[in-house]
């Protein structure tokens, strides 16, 4: 860190406290500066006495990255707590419902749903998402423009690909796409949003739902699309339960497995986001680490949905790379820092319960699923200059009053245990300070 201030020239804010760095050392005394959406300066010690503003937080603050969530479905917020039912009934009685409802109530009703669940994610301190919308390409356009124009959001964000195997008014769009072949770029065009949608914090994604609810037509147009838009991500599911795993065994049964499947499509790259995994063979692993895709470890979810254990091990082993996501609503908490904590016990059960040889079984620790949910989820998504506080890095910072006793040793485990919401004063994405309940 710097000792001393260059200039405070053009300026714009200064937060003071104890500045967490790095989730595995004890946090800094000091202060950052910023200056438009980025940090300028970071120091340790005392600020000085200057023209600046009074700063935000004090001595007695803790200074952190924010969030990011790497997997969220916005059309689901109100879908919460759908309980006692497997993946495939779930979707069919609870999702598929609550979904189609972006398509009844068009834009309008689909930008208050995102208003609200936007709201959410930032009174819980969540600075930026991997989002799936729904189907529905008008409300899913309507709300992309949203968290450009009216969010400070990062985000990777898009229109749910799908056309069978599911009910008509989410298929019905993607089926009448089909028409227009010979011309792929017709069948899955891009959400451009206006203002700034491919901002490097903002891009459009493609999201093909899973391979159940996707013809070979489609996941080929996809792949298609992928291989045009080179950078673009791509977000899907993969393995969350056995029924869905087997129903794709018959869906297509030329695959060599499920991960076969996207891989087929060219669907399979280093800018693929994969989440749940709870059931692959270690072919299929092998295959996601030389592709280079990312799994997201959805632990919330996978428990409220009795689909499975995450094999941490497995995902290590191979040198997969690994992201960390909400996935409201299967995922009942919207809350990074409980989705963390669920990551850490999830592991803790695997080796209690002999899920594989205890020397295998490694429980992370809460330095380390801190960091994920900052740093880590953020370079993964392509924002290698957020979830961190440095020079040059995206002002995407959080300001908590705890108290006296939390600041020892333990500090990063009590934040992952005793997480509420309530413990923000202030909330910086973008260089501005946001209030949850004004957006």
């Amino acid at each position: 860190m710097q000792s001393a201030p260059v200039s405070y020239a053009d300026r714009s804010m200064l937060i003071q406290g104890k500045l967490l760095l790095d989730p595995h050392q004890p946090p800094t005394p000091g202060y950052v500066i910023l200056e438009g959406d980025r940090i300028a300066e970071v120091h340790d010690g005392e600020p000085p006495r200057t023209a600046l503003p009074a700063p935000l937080g004090g001595p007695g603050h803790l200074i952190t990255p924010g969030f990011t969530d790497a997997h969220i479905h916005l059309p689901q917020v109100d879908a919460v707590g759908v309980d006692g039912l497997p993946l495939m009934q779930w979707l069919d009685r609870a999702i598929y419902p609550a979904e189609a409802w972006w398509g009844k109530g068009g834009p309008p009703y689909a930008l208050r749903q995102a208003r609200e669940g936007v709201r959410r994610l930032v009174r819980e301190g969540t600075c930026g998402m991997a989002a799936y919308l729904t189907s529905h390409a008008a409300a899913s356009t309507t709300v992309i423009e949203f968290l450009c124009s009216q969010t400070p959001l990062r985000f990777i964000a898009g229109r749910v690909a799908m056309d069978r195997n599911a009910p008509q008014d989410l298929t019905a769009e993607d089926q009448a796409r089909s028409q227009l072949r010979p011309t792929p770029s017709a069948t899955l065009p891009p959400i451009e949003g206006r203002n700034g949608a491919t901002h490097a914090w903002r891009s459009v994604s493609a999201n093909p739902r899973f391979a159940v609810a996707c013809s070979p037509e489609l996941l080929a147009e996809i792949g298609w699309l992928a291989q045009e838009r080179p950078g673009m991500f791509i977000q899907t599911h993969l393995a969350e339960s056995v029924d869905e795993c087997e129903l794709v065994r018959t869906l297509f049964p030329d695959a060599p497995h499920y991960s076969g499947v996207y891989d087929r499509f060219g669907l399979l790259g280093p800018r693929t986001l994969l989440a749940h995994c709870l059931h692959l063979s270690k072919e299929e692993w092998t295959l996601i680490a030389a592709r280079r895709s990312i799994v997201v470890h959805c632990p919330t979810a996978n428990v409220f949905l009795s689909a499975g254990l995450f094999h941490l091990d497995e995902a290590e082993a191979h040198g997969v790379r690994l992201a960390l996501g909400s996935d409201v609503a299967a995922g009942p908490d919207i809350a990074m820092p409980r989705v963390a904590r669920a990551m850490i016990e999830t592991a803790k059960v695997r080796r209690m319960t002999g899920g594989a040889p205890s020397n295998r079984i490694r429980v992370p620790g809460a330095a380390e699923v801190w960091d994920i949910i900052t740093r880590g989820n953020a370079e993964l998504l392509g924002w290698p200059n957020a979830g961190r506080i440095a020079p040059g890095c995206r002002a995407d910072l959080l300001v908590l009053r705890l108290a006296d006793s939390w600041f020892d040793e333990h500090l990063v485990s009590r934040l992952i245990y005793n997480w509420r919401s309530d413990l923000i004063v202030a909330r910086i994405i973008g260089g501005r300070v946001v209030d949850p309940d004004t957006m």
